[in-house]
């Protein structure tokens, strides 16, 4: 009999040896992890190999995954970041090892992370992650946290693996578009100084030097939470799409506009939820969204208790944002403002809503010119159809009456948009509470094309003359005065007979609904002048050859009924009307009137602005 274990057993290195010959043969050659692969060192070219869900093949091909004799190690679709984690090494280390391989210019893989792990990195740890590589993707929500803030400055970096030269576009094209989807980056409520998730690359936010092309891409489903810049665009991006990005906390940062930048055509934002600034490591400032130059467009996204600040040149394009300030005690609040020499903001269709808080500052600001910079040049703020609520606690108008140690931003007036600057409404506007709380707010004193001239008289030809109105009677004097920086109009009537001084102006009227009006007023004179003194608004809705539509008249308190008088306290009066039909114009009269006065009696009253919106 022949002994047939004798006869095979020389033949045989070892049991091992063996099973992966019979495996390879049928091409199910297994491995735990891609440290398992490494360590063996009798792999043949054209080997299939597995690990848990990667499927691999050995080639002469090279790749960051050297074996023996000259072969590599190369995946074959997608590769599954676990795969690489043996149990020794740190999940810095092997994380990091995979994007490695994945980050090589010789592959294109996919790296593929589990929602069910989550993964915590030291400080030494960052990730870059190539716009022309496979990128990373998980198809729940992958937590990435740091133990402490990263040394290299970001957690994540999308960039491009071409620096500017004549092949960059070609180069580009071959793009796969996905670097990132499906991650949440930092943790709530723990703050951590440096950029959660930079895009873009160059040597500063103010350089090109270094700069790569960053374009083309998509990044989606990614959440960042309290980095001191949540997310920071670098010079070099253009044309991509941020589609459900979720950040809380820190910042949003663009470069400013220097000679010679190429950033920010066509960057889009699309159902974006930015929320909850809170206070930066790096100078204890909260957080804004900073567009400080670029084309942004955004859509159906949420800013919630943030401020966005357009500066520089920025242009940002708006289609139904929606702001809130929902849970937030803070009673100096700003949603948005446009204060670049070259900025300009179009709100398409936005939702304001004012929570129960009381702010007693301007939720939304677009700056003045003046003589020495008249900006914004070519700007400004432009509201399309807005929806917004006329909470009876959003009072800016009373800032200054507010004993709580605030500094308010608030120019002091009922006003949607302060500052001054250059302010449009295009189509309505819908104000969710105006029909039951009779208290309109106007969107802006100075809303192009809609509103009156020089509403708060800081315009004038002369002393006696406010720019842009008519003076109805000259029964005593008018003036335009400069009290505490403060521009006002005072107007004086004499006594002797019934009589009545003040101004007028006009405005077209034409398919507009409703007529709004907030003057903010003062008495001048003492209590025991007569008490058929009194202030009266007069609207007249007219034709174009001056036929009379309606006219309603409101007086306001008369002195013997006013507790604010002798020049102390600001009286707010506010009208509503709604626009009759055949009206192309709307007047409207406000007149300082006495009767029954001794001759030697004058009356005095001061208004600081007159804010009339049509919508």
């Amino acid at each position: 009999m022949i002994d047939l274990k004798a006869l095979v057993q020389p033949k045989i290195e070892s049991i091992a040896k063996l099973a992966q010959t019979l495996l390879r043969a049928f091409n199910l050659v297994n491995f735990q992890n891609v440290t398992d692969i490494l360590n063996f060192r009798r792999h043949q070219a054209g080997d299939f190999l597995y690990t848990k869900q990667t499927k691999w093949v050995v080639t002469t091909e090279h790749t960051p995954l050297p074996l023996n004799d000259g072969l590599y190690l190369k995946a074959i679709g997608d590769v599954f970041v676990e795969d690489f984690n043996d149990g020794d090494l740190s999940q810095s280390e092997y994380v990091q090892l995979a994007n490695k391989y994945c980050m090589a210019a010789s592959s294109r893989n996919r790296l593929v992370f589990d929602a069910n792990v989550g993964y915590e990195f030291s400080s030494n740890t960052s990730f870059d992650i190539y716009v022309e590589s496979g990128g990373w993707y998980c198809s729940g929500t992958c937590k990435l946290h740091w133990k402490s803030a990263p040394k290299a400055g970001y957690a994540v970096k999308i960039l491009g693996r071409f620096k500017y030269g004549h092949h960059y576009a070609s180069l580009v094209n071959n793009s796969n578009y996905q670097p990132l989807e499906g991650f949440n980056i930092g943790i709530y409520n723990n703050m951590l100084a440096g950029i959660g998730l930079c895009i873009g690359h160059s040597e500063s936010l103010r350089s090109m030097n270094g700069a790569v092309v960053t374009s083309k891409f998509t990044i989606a489903r990614v959440s960042v939470f309290d980095f001191d810049d949540v997310v920071s665009f670098y010079p070099g991006v253009w044309a991509c799409e941020l589609r459900q990005i979720n950040t809380m906390g820190g910042s949003w940062q663009t470069p400013f506009y220097f000679n010679g930048i190429d950033f920010g055509e066509s960057i889009k934002l699309t159902n974006c939820f930015i929320a909850d600034n809170h206070r930066r490591v790096a100078d204890n400032e909260l957080g804004k969204v900073n567009f400080n130059t670029g084309e942004f467009i955004i859509y159906g996204s949420s800013f919630n208790n943030m401020r966005v600040v357009i500066n520089g040149d920025a242009v940002v394009k708006m289609n139904c944002p929606h702001f809130e300030n929902p849970q937030s005690t803070a009673k100096n609040k700003r949603f948005l403002e446009v204060i670049g020499s070259h900025a300009y903001c179009v709100l398409d269709k936005p939702q304001i809503v004012i929570r129960d808080t009381p702010i007693y500052s301007n939720l939304f600001y677009c700056k003045a010119g003046s003589s020495q910079n008249k900006h914004p040049y070519a700007g400004g703020l432009v509201f399309i159809s807005p929806s917004y609520n006329a909470a009876p606690n959003y009072r800016p108008d009373l800032a200054a009456y507010q004993d709580d140690g605030i500094e308010y931003e608030s120019d002091g007036y009922l006003e949607l948009v302060g500052g001054g600057g250059r302010v449009y409404l295009e189509g309505g506007a819908h104000i969710n509470s105006l029909f039951y709380t009779n208290s309109p707010i106007p969107i802006a004193r100075n809303l192009v094309g809609k509103s009156f001239t020089n509403s708060d008289f800081k315009n004038s030809t002369n002393s006696s003359s406010p720019f842009g109105w008519t003076i109805v009677d000259d029964f005593g004097e008018i003036l335009v005065l400069n009290l505490d920086g403060n521009d006002m109009l005072r107007i004086q009537c004499d006594g002797g007979a019934p009589r009545a001084n003040g101004i007028y102006q006009e405005m077209d009227c034409r398919n507009k609904s409703v007529f709004m009006l907030a003057m903010r007023y003062r008495w001048e004179s003492g209590i025991e002048l007569s008490e058929s003194s009194f202030i009266s608004i007069e609207t007249r809705f007219i034709t174009r050859n001056s036929s009379q539509i309606n006219t309603s008249t409101r007086k306001l308190k008369n002195l013997n009924g006013s507790n604010n008088f002798n020049g102390v306290y600001w009286e707010l009066a506010r009208i509503k009307e709604f626009i009759p039909e055949g009206a192309e114009l709307v007047r409207v009269n406000v007149l300082l009137n006495t009767e029954e006065l001794a001759v030697e009696n004058i009356v005095t009253v001061s208004i600081d602005s007159v804010i009339v919106n049509l919508i």
